[in-house]
């Protein structure tokens, strides 16, 4: 009888060992996974403060050539509207005035070029801490 105490202690004890060792493991992987959590929540937060300041210095960017298009399409309507005071027939006015629709449109479709340029580059500056940030969460999943 003491040989099957002995031999259900030893079995407890194994199974208390064994449960132990596996609650063990447990914890410490959730631990390790919460920790990766945060460190991955700080790389994202610093990777969108990053898209975020990117894109509002595309803005500003955007922002000051729209000030600067309006600026010189004022001075040129100025510029035709004092030409047009000075127009000495209806022929030669009618002439100004086609001159600066054709030259207001051609620089206005220019402007629009640019600016797509610009907010295209803009874009491509805000979303590359993002993408950086996706990419590594990619190669980290593909390791696991």
């Amino acid at each position: 009888m003491a040989t099957t105490a002995q031999s259900a202690k030893a079995a407890a004890d194994q199974a208390a060992d064994f449960g132990y060792d596996t609650f063990k493991t447990t914890v410490d992987r959730s631990i390790a996974a919460f920790d990766g959590i945060a460190v991955n929540s700080k790389l994202n937060l610093e990777a969108l403060a990053d898209s975020v300041g990117a894109a509002a210095e595309g803005a500003q960017t955007l922002s000051a050539q729209a000030a600067a298009y309006g600026k010189k399409a004022l001075e040129d309507h100025l510029v035709t509207a004092k030409k047009l005071a000075t127009a000495k027939s209806v022929q030669e006015a009618f002439d100004i005035q086609t001159g600066y629709a054709k030259f207001a449109v051609e620089s206005y479709i220019a402007e629009l070029g640019r600016w797509s340029d610009s907010f295209t580059a803009s874009m491509q500056r805000s979303m590359k801490p993002l993408n950086d940030r996706v990419a590594a969460a990619a190669a980290d999943f593909a390791v696991r």
